[in-house]
């Protein structure tokens, strides 16, 4: 099987620098250039050549000349599935280990990196630049911000953090400055998820988590209280409202941001409680493109039909039947305005007042026939 990549180059140069290090395989290296795209052009002593993977670093050995240009090596990401692309003038740690030519030659290695190193203890970035740089370009073509801050830990943490204010704890373990674990759940785990932090005067000072102010965070808790201040706390429709988020303690999960949207591209979206489902905002809208249905043992439309006396509720008249009962209705008064307009005395005499008055009954109910089916709802039907 042939190899992927050609790397005679670069081995020779990392064998001969590695001999350098006689005591350890980890070696440092500061970063100078990251490769992450196809354009970047790399040979071997014969010219031809090198395809690295994105992601790949050149770097220099922390301890070189960074005059003498052969102290310039590359380094590819030694995991596969999680990468920490590092910036220009970070520290790297790199490692020597086989390349996929090792089925051939078992003594080829190249130089792998796996992780910054940690000089600031800022999730920012770890850069040391070299005497002499452009102190612009510090981190290359990356902007460094001033007011990104690590997050407080806590006993037992597990913490991942952006560079630019990102992060995921999982956790749960008590300590004093913990916010969300005392006695009654410790030990109880949750994972706090947050897009963004809050605003601090320098980037140095660590931080918790805070639901109100991030710009937006997944809570996954199990025993704990989230105390999120909802954007609308309206809950009318409710004969006991459910608890409000600071005060409820159990498992829950809470989603918060400038804005939530959930779209389901091939199938549906589907909300299940075992209680209720609240909706409250200034306005519900519900567009259905074929339909609607609402199915309930009762359908109450109103604060005022949910806190009547059942018996005085105000039911929503059934569309067919009330046009069936008007049309018997009509019918009945149609037959006495016919009589009406035959109207007579006992002698023969015609009763001019009563004919008149059924010729109008009579038109008043032609009327109110044509009127029936306008009335009528092409949109809302009820049981």
């Amino acid at each position: 099987m042939k190899s992927n990549y050609t790397l005679g180059s670069q081995v020779g140069s990392v064998n001969r620098l590695h001999g350098s290090y006689q005591t350890s395989e980890i070696m440092f290296g500061r970063v100078l250039n990251v490769i992450l795209d196809n354009e970047v052009e790399v040979y071997d002593d014969e010219g031809k050549e090198v395809r690295l993977p994105i992601g790949s670093i050149q770097y220099r050995p922390v301890s070189a000349d960074k005059t003498v240009n052969t102290t310039k090596f590359y380094a590819q990401p030694l995991h596969s599935n999680v990468k920490q692309i590092p910036l220009v003038n970070e520290i790297v740690v790199i490692q020597l280990a086989p390349t996929s030519d090792i089925q051939f030659n078992t003594n080829i290695q190249f130089p792998y990196y796996s992780s910054v190193v940690n000089l600031w203890g800022s999730p920012h970035h770890s850069a040391l630049p070299e005497p002499g740089t452009n102190v612009e370009k510090v981190l290359g073509e990356v902007k460094e911000q001033s007011n990104i801050n690590p997050l407080f830990p806590f006993p037992g943490d597990l913490l991942v953090e952006g560079r630019q204010g990102q992060s995921i704890r999982i956790g749960g373990n008590k300590s004093p400055k913990n916010p969300w674990v005392d006695d009654s759940n410790d030990g109880k785990p949750f994972i706090i998820i947050s897009n963004g932090q809050i605003e601090t005067d320098n980037g140095v000072d660590p931080i918790i988590e805070d639901v109100n102010k991030d710009p937006g965070s997944i809570y996954i808790v199990s025993d704990h209280i989230v105390p999120l201040n909802p954007a609308n706390s309206k809950r009318e429709s409710y004969d006991t409202p459910p608890v409000i988020p600071k005060s409820f303690i159990g498992s829950q999960v809470v989603v918060t941001g400038g804005r939530i949207y959930l779209n389901a591209r091939d199938e549906s979206v589907l909300i299940s409680a075992k209680d209720s489902v609240g909706l409250n905002a200034d306005t519900l809208n519900f567009d259905g493109k074929e339909m609607i249905c609402v199915d309930a043992d009762v359908v109450l439309l109103g604060k005022a039909a949910r806190t009547a006396n059942p018996d005085s509720r105000e039911p929503v008249m059934k569309g067919q039947q009330f046009q069936n009962w008007m049309n018997t209705l009509l019918d009945s008064l149609q037959n006495v305005g016919n009589a009406m307009t035959r109207a007579s005395t006992s002698d023969g005499g015609t009763v001019p007042s009563l004919i008149v008055e059924g010729q109008c009954l009579q038109e008043s109910i032609t009327q109110l026939r044509s009127e029936i089916r306008s009335i009528m709802s092409n949109k809302v039907f009820v049981e």
